[in-house]
């Protein structure tokens, strides 16, 4: 009995550790995600040129995360305003805490990236995993002059949601991720787009050198990011 009742002992307290080990700021956070799934799209956006610079080390840090598979970059509201927390998170279902971004006008490099649409990328000494992730340039002119066409239309509500359910994070692969910080970049500029099948996406584009060129030679544009909602890792309720 003594052995029994020591083994329980022990079990309590690891039990009563891991929950004050919670961080505080869970239900804050599921409460910023809440406020998005709520927010009015245009006042949430702002403007159709608003987008995020994320920083370097919001990437690095999502990728210190143990066996690391995708990074997310989650839609939140605080203070009423759209912010994104980007986060790790691997196949045993862990998810780092996350460092947030926040909105900015991104106007000057859309402007270059419209400039630019003319450039290429080379694409075949990449892994497939990588290219399949590329979007060429002229590409991604066309999904962001979407993204401001719904805005026009005031059609956003439908462009931000699957089955009536608002998309609540986007996820890219850690490789993927891997691939962006392998030049110098201090950030990189997270701008909003419609895909082909009218949905809201991310576009992932350089950021601005100082040369005033977007897109230099290593530089790419990413996108095909997975959406939550459909692709949601759990199912969310």
């Amino acid at each position: 009995m003594k052995i029994f009742h020591t083994y329980f002992i022990i079990l309590s307290v690891i039990f009563f550790a891991c929950q004050q080990e919670e961080s505080p700021d869970e239900p804050e956070q599921k409460q910023h995600t809440l406020n998005w799934k709520t927010a009015t799209p245009k006042k949430a956006f702002g403007t159709p040129e608003n987008g995020f610079n994320i920083p370097r080390e919001a990437l690095e840090e999502a990728l210190k995360l143990p066996n690391v598979s995708t990074v997310r970059f989650i839609l939140e509201i605080e203070n009423k305003q759209l912010q994104i927390r980007v986060a790790g998170t691997n196949p045993n279902g862990d998810i780092t805490k996350g460092i947030v971004a926040n909105s900015i006008s991104t106007q000057e490099v859309v402007t270059k990236l419209f400039a630019e649409k003319h450039k290429r990328f080379e694409i075949s000494a990449l892994s497939k995993s990588v290219a399949s992730h590329i979007l060429q340039p002229d590409e991604a002119v066309d999904f962001v002059s979407a993204w401001q066409q719904k805005w026009q239309s005031n059609t956003l509500e439908e462009a931000i949601a699957y089955d009536e359910q608002r998309i609540q994070y986007f996820s890219l692969p850690a490789t993927v991720i891997l691939h962006m910080l392998q030049n110098s970049l201090k950030s990189v500029n997270l701008v909003w787009g419609v895909n082909p099948k009218g949905k809201f996406t991310t576009v992932f584009l350089p950021e601005l050198g100082k040369k005033q060129s977007l897109l230099k030679s290593g530089d790419f544009i990413y996108e095909y990011s997975s959406p939550c909602p459909p692709t949601c890792t759990p199912p969310i309720d």
